[in-house]
């Protein structure tokens, strides 16, 4: 909480991640107001080396706790392009990244972002270079006994589950609390549906989300719900 940004990236850099236990939190400030991230991940597992593996549940990896805005994925009902064509990438990269704080700004990596694609005939995996994004379905839940969200997600098997939501043994079957996210406008704060990268294989005009109890759940690209993203340091 009380490092700084770059001896934050230093430890990093240096080996020592561990350092900042899973779940840890800090301040960051955006627009005058203020926002709780947190360490989600602060290990690279053997399969991250992999040439087909997305990077964004590798290494240190920090995530808004709470949603710091509503907005479409897209200004239409589609998921063509995924998530590495959608308007909320190009926000997210482009006026969100630009309006963090410079001394966070200057120690966030490069990501390699890999992402499921939907049901519209002839697209594969998108692969895309971020600095902030979106977490995928598998990054926050594993298949469950009952509903196996990897038939939805076909980059599911491209990346793994963060630490901090494997710590909580989150699956698609239950111990939802772990990924209830909260939001707060002008009068109340409540727990809010908030959008992942990845778009179901079973659509051609939704994404997945969390939903207020924390269940996973799809919506129309055009509906406005909460961004949470996640980014790296190294």
């Amino acid at each position: 909480a009380t490092d700084t940004w770059e001896e934050i990236a230093n430890n990093v850099k240096s080996g020592n991640a561990s350092k900042y236990r899973v779940g840890s939190e800090k301040e960051v400030e955006i627009g005058g107001k203020s926002y709780t991230v947190r360490v989600a991940n602060n290990t690279t597992p053997e399969e991250c080396s992999r040439a087909d593996f997305s990077q964004t549940a590798c290494g240190f990896v920090v995530e808004f706790v709470d949603i710091v805005e509503n907005r479409q994925m897209n200004s239409t009902d589609t998921n063509v392009g995924g998530w590495k064509g959608s308007a909320m990438r190009t926000y997210a990269n482009g006026a969100f990244f630009n309006n963090l704080p410079e001394d966070l700004r200057n120690v966030i990596i490069d990501t390699k972002v890999i992402s499921g694609h939907g049901s519209t005939s002839g697209e594969t995996n998108f692969t895309s270079t971020d600095k902030i994004y979106l977490l995928s379905v598998h990054e926050i839940y594993e298949d469950g006994t009952e509903s196996n969200l990897s038939e939805n997600d076909t980059a599911w098997n491209n990346t793994r589950q963060l630490d901090y939501y494997k710590a909580r043994n989150v699956t698609a079957d239950g111990h939802f609390s772990s990924t209830m996210k909260w939001y707060k406008d002008d009068i109340n704060q409540m727990t809010y549906l908030w959008w992942l990268r990845t778009a179901p294989s079973n659509s051609y005009v939704s994404f997945l989300l969390v939903n207020g109890s924390g269940d996973w759940y799809n919506s129309a690209a055009s509906n406005p719900y909460g961004l949470a993203p996640a980014f790296r340091i190294g």
